[in-house]
């Protein structure tokens, strides 16, 4: 890019110079009278003057490759896990007696790896534990080592460049170097900002990243964006103000476009960068996610402009955000349209008022589609939300079984090979916990209403998600708390129903499941009924549900299925399933930030011992 780009882009931006100087700075009236003989440093404010393309361009280069880098090398992590879990699956389902060989591991480096850096968190065991201010005021999470690494090589690196400036000039053309570099990596970064949160990224399909570690990047790649424009201005108003004083920059402001929209996009990334502190962006989320759009495209109209009127080589790069984003509503519109769009409407909303304020939500969709364990959908109300979204987990979505003669082997783990697809659902079902805003419209509208129910239209964005097959493990732990266990039940319908048919690997699956009292078990009663009926569901599941705090004595009647007073002590049940396990193991966990990272700290010691993995399912919005 640079040994092209860049001597072509200095070419024909100086002779941009020398026009915009003669017909719009001078004759246009910011600088009316302006004798440059005698302000020679006022140069250094407009235009490419002082300004190192070339060192711009070789840094964009570095930049663009390390990306690619980054993302090669996760690449070929994906490919490597896939393939080696293709094997176990292939070799293991139906089969127990060739588990024994996956229990243990096969290298001693790779478990070292994902112990101290890959599943580590940054320090002792606090990673999704939010640092509470107080009850209602959250402060954000720390991100694990892998990502923090990742972070600070990133923001490092941003630094460092726009610090490799030509320090034996004078100083305004230091000023004016500094201007150039902070302006074209704020442009740069502004395209992983914008792909990062795009829920229809294409690389958390290709990477097998989760879109919350894409929303930890994109947080991060927004930071940089929004304090290298605010360099660039600064740079440009301290050269400005100097050369000419601030009439000189108020006349700019005021008689140039760019220089006009250049502000204001400017300001619009400071007002984002306020707005979406952790303490702003969780206490009104909804409110924060409306104006964080509207001001992001107020920036994006201001940064088009300004890179437009000075015909600067950045252009392309916006061009792309913008067919980014185009692309992204897109995608959004034909996923609701498929799901909830018919001639005569839009999708039945059923919402139930639940013990514990939650509620069970079920959308009728209008075209049916395969429910994949641990997906997620974002659900519209229009008539309680307009147009905003919530992201919820599927917690149900009843299909018909599939006759066993149309079962043949895998080709890929987790999917199935036969001239008949698995039936789709027509129906999905949502636990919403009432909380703040949405849900909780959702919960006080359910409980006013006859019957604790009431139904209106809505619209279903999705599946997203879902990722994580645990079809090539011998056992499963699955840990949840509270509305966590959404993410759990389709898991467990799925992984049984594989392990009665011999498509999966399964022979031990453990749910371990707190909820504050037993009246949350409503929530899900009709759905783990149907599981408990299912064939060889006592030969592999195992419940384990805690009452935190219960109102009454407990009564157990079954040795499958156990209640039991208190919290779960973490660490112990993993150690035992571990001891006692079949082949390699699985454990996952969807629950609040703390206990998340009880059961990650129970899990790491046990990775250099034997085979087992960590899912975590966060949603760190």
């Amino acid at each position: 890019m640079s040994s092209y780009l860049a001597p072509r882009a200095v070419e024909q931006a100086s002779s941009l110079f020398d026009s915009l100087t003669r017909r719009h700075v001078i004759e246009g009236g910011f600088l009316k009278g302006w004798d440059a003989e005698k302000n020679h440093d006022l140069r250094f404010s407009f235009g490419l003057t002082g300004v190192d393309q070339i060192g711009n361009y070789l840094w964009v280069d570095v930049l663009v490759f390390t990306f690619i880098a980054i993302g090669g090398f996760t690449l070929i992590l994906f490919l490597v896990n896939i393939v080696w879990r293709q094997m176990r699956h292939v070799t293991t389902m139906g089969n127990p007696t060739r588990q024994e060989y996956w229990e243990g591991n096969r290298t001693r480096w790779w478990p070292w790896i994902n112990r101290h850096v890959l599943m580590a968190p940054l320090h002792k065991k606090r990673h999704n534990r939010g640092f509470q201010i107080s009850s209602a005021i959250d402060n954000g999470t720390l991100p694990g080592r892998w990502h923090t690494l990742i972070l600070t090589v990133y923001v490092a690196a941003n630094i460092a460049w726009c610090c490799i400036l030509p320090w034996n000039e004078e100083r305004a053309s230091v000023v004016a170097a500094l201007r150039g570099r902070s302006g074209t990596l704020s442009a740069l970064n502004m395209i992983p900002t914008v792909l990062f949160a795009l829920r229809n990224n294409p690389l958390i399909s290709i990477l097998q990243v989760s879109y919350d570690d894409f929303n930890l990047f994109h947080r991060w790649a927004a930071r940089i964006t929004i304090l290298e424009a605010i360099v660039h201005t600064v740079a440009w108003l301290a050269n400005t103000a100097e050369g000419g004083g601030w009439v000189s920059v108020a006349n700019a402001l005021r008689t140039e476009s760019s220089y006009t929209w250049g502000m204001v996009g400017t300001c619009a990334f400071t007002l984002i960068g306020i707005q979406a502190a952790s303490p702003l962006r969780h206490a009104f989320y909804e409110t924060f996610l409306n104006i964080h759009r509207l001001m992001a495209w107020v920036a994006f109209v201001g940064v088009w402009v300004h890179l437009r009127d000075h015909g600067l080589p950045q252009i392309p790069w916006m061009q792309l955000i913008f067919i980014l984003y185009g692309l992204e509503i897109f995608a959004r519109i034909v996923r609701v349209w498929y799901n909830s769009v018919r001639v005569n409407g839009f999708s039945r909303v059923k919402v139930e008022a639940m013990p514990g304020e939650a509620v069970r939500v079920t959308i009728d969709l209008v075209r049916p589609w395969y429910a994949r364990p641990g997906c997620h959908v974002h659900l519209y109300i229009p008539t309680m939300t307009w147009l905003s979204s919530h992201p919820f987990s599927v917690a149900w979505a009843p299909t018909a079984a599939l006759d066993s003669k149309e079962m043949t082997l895998p080709t890929l783990e987790g999917q199935i090979l036969s001239p008949h697809a698995p039936k789709k659902s027509n129906q999905i079902s949502l636990i919403c916990r009432a909380r703040t805003g949405f849900t909780r419209q959702m919960f006080d509208r359910a409980s006013a209403s006859p019957n604790e129910t009431f139904t209106t239209w809505g619209m279903l964005e999705g599946p997203y998600g879902g990722h994580h097959s645990l079809d090539s493990y011998g056992t499963v732990v699955l840990f949840a708390g509270g509305v966590g266990i959404t993410h759990q039940v389709m898991y467990i319908k799925h992984l049984i129903d594989g392990a009665h048919r011999g498509t999966t690997s399964t022979q031990k699956i453990v749910l371990i499941w707190t909820v504050p009292n037993s009246e949350c078990l409503e929530w899900i009663r009709p759905w783990m009924d149907e599981i408990l009926r299912m064939p060889g569901r006592k030969k592999v599941l195992r419940v384990l549900l805690f009452i935190s705090r219960p109102k009454r004595a407990l009564v157990n009647t079954s040795e499958t299925v156990k209640m039991l007073e208190g919290r779960p002590n973490h660490a112990q049940l993993t150690r035992d399933e571990f001891r006692n396990r079949v082949g390699a193991m699985a454990v996952t966990v969807c629950a609040g930030g703390a206990f998340a990272d009880e059961v990650r700290a129970a899990v790491r010691p046990l990775v250099t011992e034997g085979s087992i993995d960590f899912i975590e399912e966060a949603f760190t919005y």
